[in-house]
């Protein structure tokens, strides 16, 4: 679509072979005023289009930052899991060492109880061998009956004492066993946390990978809306560019009809305007040849005047950027002070001073014409007519001027139809 529009903008600069007449060039100019219609439509589509595509670029940066946080979120955790992983271990590592050396201990008891049992039953052995001849030896190699007595003493205790070493061996063997029992349930509890703790790990590994693969869809589909939005800012650029050619070539053409006009008027009238008189009120000259046929009349009636802008989408002169123009800008050599009269008769509904309007239109007056239209004449130095009061095709209702938002003398000419600007190009003659 824009290469057709580029295509039909540079064919609009072919060189015109014959002269055409007024008429041919209104058709002309009002064809290419539908093209700039159509395009700044078309314009008005991609600015929508590119507003939702900007709307769901933004959606999809907040979700990427969700998906960013929730990640910090799961590796912070992770990081605590894993020192908790590695405290584990080293106190599952502690106990094997205290269990290792609790064996150690126990085999040592065990080979203490074996030697203290193995003399223990050599003993018992010899005694039972003995028996009362253990005895009779005893005596018959005591001197005397106490030394006897004694003898035999110490070997009951003896006897005795090899029986509590082996139950205070076993003892210590009971109590070493009960701490290593102990152990072993506290590194079965440790064994048990260590895996509730690496389940907990690989859950959260899984979630971040789901968080992984939810950014890549994110990340990918966020390319492609940016490659959708960077196509209509493309395509936004080059309609802009066929409606300034479309323009410059509308500028082509009015630069024509007004030549058009100024012959015509010449040939009907002897080639000038009168200004008309100074007063409210009065008539602007003999308005007949400067009248539509649908009986508008122009606003400002002197030969040499011409439009500084168009109705439409323009670089605003004072912001600089793209803005919707919602009538015609008329100027002339030494416009300031000229009369400005009604294009139809009507009533005036508006005759508002800059300081009362509060709009860019500075002094300006509002004309109702009774069949649904109205027209708008801003930028005024001087109001000549009050509203309500009624006035006549051709009356004069103002002066040129440069109030409101505007950069020089000119007046600001605007048709509206049930209130809603139209372009007034059409209506003049």
């Amino acid at each position: 679509m824009c290469s057709a529009f580029v295509f039909v903008s540079c064919a609009l600069y072919a060189p015109k072979a014959e002269a055409k007449t007024l008429s041919s060039l209104r058709d002309e100019y009002s064809d290419i005023e539908d093209k700039v219609a159509e395009s700044e439509q078309r314009v008005k589509e991609l600015e929508s289009q590119k507003a939702d595509q900007t709307k769901i670029v933004s959606a999809l940066n907040i979700q990427l930052q969700k998906l960013n946080q929730e990640r910090e979120n799961i590796t912070a955790q992770k990081n605590l899991i894993s020192d908790d992983i590695s405290e584990t271990e080293s106190k599952i590592s502690a106990l094997n060492k205290e269990i290792a050396d609790l064996d150690a201990k126990i085999a040592e008891k065990d080979k203490e109880i074996d030697d203290t049992v193995k003399l223990f039953c050599d003993r018992m052995r010899a005694n039972y061998m003995a028996g009362e001849t253990s005895v009779l030896e005893i005596f018959t190699s005591s001197s005397d009956m106490s030394s006897f007595l004694n003898r035999l003493e110490m070997f009951r205790r003896v006897t005795e004492n090899d029986q509590d070493l082996v139950n205070k061996l076993n003892k210590e063997i009971a109590e070493i066993e009960k701490m290593q029992k102990e152990l072993e349930s506290k590194k079965a509890s440790l064994q048990k946390e260590k895996a509730e703790l690496e389940t907990k790990k690989a859950d959260l590994q899984a979630t971040e990978d789901n968080l992984t693969r939810n950014q890549d869809v994110i990340k990918a589909k966020t390319e492609e809306v940016e490659a959708k939005l960077s196509a209509l800012n493309a395509q936004t650029k080059e309609i802009k560019v066929s409606i300034s050619e479309y323009n410059a070539e509308m500028s082509r053409l009015d630069e024509e009809i007004k030549e058009a006009i100024r012959k015509a008027n010449q040939s009907s009238s002897g080639g000038s305007h009168s200004g008309g008189s100074s007063s409210g009120g009065s008539n602007a000259g003999n308005m007949n040849s400067n009248v539509s046929a649908s009986g508008w009349a122009w606003p400002l009636p002197y030969d040499g005047v011409y439009l500084t802008s168009y109705y439409g989408y323009r670089y605003h002169p004072l912001d600089g950027d793209w803005r919707y123009h919602s009538g015609i800008d008329i100027s002339m050599s030494g416009a300031y002070g000229k009369n400005i009269v009604a294009t139809r008769a009507g009533t005036v509904i508006l005759s508002s001073l800059e300081s009362e309007s509060g709009t860019g239109y500075g002094n300006y007056i509002i004309i109702d014409h009774g069949d649904g239209y109205t027209s708008l004449y801003g930028h005024c130095s001087d109001l000549l007519v009050s509203t309500g009061q009624r006035v006549s095709r051709g009356q004069i209702i103002a002066r040129v001027g440069s109030t409101g938002w505007s950069t020089g003398p000119h007046l600001h000419f605007e048709v509206r139809v049930g209130g809603s600007p139209v372009n007034p190009l059409p209506y003049l003659p």
